[in-house]
């Protein structure tokens, strides 16, 4: 199977339908979610994440590894205490337990590839300090 990719469209990958980005409300902002290869089919999972403009992912840790490619806009990683300017065609690997975050800093969409195992840990929220979100059911 091929997926077309339309760099600028605002919608990267038109013909593959959104799902949803996190449960998790006041985490991350203007972030929508695509899986390439349905589930089942691979040992991994590629999905592509889309950042608006002033958007962000949620700040988070856990046991897998991933890589990131930028396949359009510019943007900012967070890498633990380390932030980083990235844009179309940088590759970001993510270690494991590494906190980490991806921003929008331009005034485009900004687009990432992210490759995972398909069978992966739950991610562990984050205050900004680092320290694990307390969730409002359990506060």
């Amino acid at each position: 199977m091929i997926q077309r990719f339309q760099e600028q469209s605002q919608k990267g990958f038109p013909n593959v339908e959104y799902t949803s980005y996190k449960d998790e409300p006041g985490t991350w902002v203007a972030v929508t979610r695509r899986v390439l290869a349905e589930p089942g089919q691979t040992k991994f999972e590629t999905r592509y994440f889309e950042v608006a403009p002033g958007g962000y992912t949620s700040y988070e840790k856990h046991g897998h590894e991933h890589v990131v490619v930028v396949l359009q806009g510019s943007g900012k990683v967070q890498l633990g205490t380390e932030v980083h300017e990235i844009s179309s065609g940088d590759c970001v690997h993510v270690p494991s337990w590494t906190p980490h975050r991806f921003e929008n800093s331009g005034e485009t969409p900004f687009g990432i590839l992210c490759v995972v195992d398909r069978d992966r840990d739950r991610p562990v929220l984050l205050e900004a300090d680092g320290s694990p979100k307390v969730s409002s059911e359990e506060a």
